[in-house]
């Protein structure tokens, strides 16, 4: 295997690429993100001389790093980079400050190729210093976020993701397995773990590898956390004291992939997760997923589950087990004032571009007045200019329905299509009584069909057919992504 010969090239408003042998290994946007595409050097890909749009939360080509830090929360202020052994060794290096100030970061981001294993790796190191003339408290220290592509995507994108669980590595040497799904939040059963040196942590599933990363030195003790609607793992830390002026904080890690035997030799070693009886009774919640929902079963939240949910606040937003077209299930709303009761099902999901996403179901009212009780659909994407900010694009509705119906009436979404170009939005389905009354809404039926396919003649109450639009590669030099 021939040595790396990594160059840096700008692309235009802050951005580079870091490309090796004709391919774009990684970029790096203005925000201070760094989207690494490549595990290997072996590995094909495009040479990227554009990128469509700067990577946030759910938008990721690959594992996105930082340059910068999350809390405290620090602005990029200066990128450089070096080119050191001949090439075979890129080291980039983001300053960022918070608004304020009062703390400054720095993170220095070598990259590499380890012979041993072929595979590319990042070696760095995060440096938290406060710059004021007063000692700093922090009730939460975290020095980088570490985000794989497809993680935000959920519902509509669930078939096409290719890990399943994040592994922590405790100081005792036991690696704990949490499952990916969206409801149970793990920060109070990882706040029971005690971590050291030489920690690892990351995200296991995919068949060509594991990303981790693995904590070599660390001035405060380190911890993680994961984000219950992204699974993003937060880099954490667990300050004992304050900050004092002019003291920094220094945190030595490497962010690399394991091979498939290595992530196995991890996941077979693995101890489950504690999910106990409060746990199931806390998340129990309606689940929303591609097909006819009729909200007779719940999440799973001892297991890998990519479902949206519509989780209960009685006596408000209930799961009636007792009321339900055709069988047991649906959600019920109940507003003793005039409101506008607003019941999601969370997380939100990315929605496929070229496709188009069609949502019908059945309600029922009783002594509904106002405008009534609907089904919409809230169609966003997150824009980083001139100001970080979501734009919502479009919101869809079905025809509020009032008074107290007889029985079951079935109400329908205009149909969303997604052009080509929205390859980063996503939606927001809500149940809404805007009004004063009760209403009920069961047998949701979520259709997702590419925009290219005829819908099939499917009988009443059928499961839906589900063709998703898989994420597009090029292997051609020139592209734009």
């Amino acid at each position: 295997m021939s040595k790396a010969r990594f160059e840096v090239v700008g692309i235009g408003s802050g951005r580079y690429t870091i490309n090796d042998g004709g391919r774009t290994v990684a970029f790096v946007t203005p925000q201070g993100y760094i989207d690494w595409l490549l595990k290997s050097p072996m590995q094909e890909g495009p040479l990227l001389t554009s990128i469509r749009k700067d990577t946030h939360l759910s938008y990721t080509l690959g594992l996105k790093i930082l340059l910068i830090t999350p809390t405290p929360p620090t602005l990029l202020k200066d990128f450089s980079y070096r080119i050191e052994d001949g090439g075979s060794r890129l080291v980039l290096t983001g300053l960022g400050e918070t608004p304020n100030g009062r703390v400054a970061s720095e993170t220095t981001a070598s990259l590499h190729v380890d012979e041993s294993v072929g595979r590319y790796e990042w070696e760095m190191e995060t440096i938290i210093t406060n710059r004021s003339d007063k000692p700093i408290t922090a009730t939460g220290l975290e020095y980088n976020n570490v985000y794989p592509g497809k993680t935000g995507r959920c519902m509509l994108y669930a078939p096409s993701k290719e890990y399943n669980c994040t592994l922590m590595v405790d100081r005792d040497n036991t690696a704990w397995k949490f499952p990916h799904q969206h409801q149970l939040h793990y920060s109070r059963k990882i706040n029971t773990l005690t971590f050291a040196r030489g920690s690892m942590a990351g995200f296991f599933g995919e068949e060509t590898g594991s990303p981790v990363v693995i904590v070599k030195e660390c001035s405060e003790p380190p911890d993680w956390a994961i984000c219950d609607m992204y699974y993003d793992l937060h880099c954490c830390a667990r300050p004992a004291g304050a900050l004092e002026p002019g003291e920094s904080w220094r945190f030595r890690y490497t962010v690399k992939y394991l091979g498939k035997a290595e992530s196995a030799k991890v996941l077979a070693s693995a101890k489950p997760i504690p999910i106990d009886a409060e746990d199931r009774k806390a998340y129990e919640m309606p689940r929303l997923e591609l097909g006819v929902n009729r909200f007779d079963r719940s999440v799973n939240i001892d297991q890998a589950d990519d479902a949206s949910a519509f989780r209960p606040r009685p006596p408000k937003f209930v799961w009636d087990r007792d009321t339900g077209h055709s069988t047991r299930g649906s959600l019920r709303i109940t507003n003793d004032r005039s409101e506008e009761a607003v019941w999601s099902a969370a997380p939100p999901s990315q929605i496929p571009d070229l496709t188009r996403l069609s949502i019908s179901g059945m309600v029922r009212t009783q002594n509904v007045d106002g405008k009534g009780v609907f089904i919409r659909v809230r169609y966003h994407t997150f824009v980083w200019y001139p100001t970080p900010h979501v734009e919502w694009v479009k919101t869809l509705e079905s025809t509020p329905v009032t008074g107290t119906t007889p029985g079951w009436v079935r109400v329908a979404v205009p149909e969303l299509a997604v052009p080509g170009e929205h390859f980063d939005y996503l939606v927001w389905i809500d149940m809404v009584l805007e009004g004063k009354g009760v209403a009920w809404l069961t047998d949701v039926d979520v259709d997702l069909q590419t925009v290219r396919a005829e819908k099939p003649s499917l009988e009443q109450g059928s499961s839906k057919s589900k063709l998703l639009g898989a994420g597009k590669s090029s292997s051609s030099s020139g592209t734009a992504f």
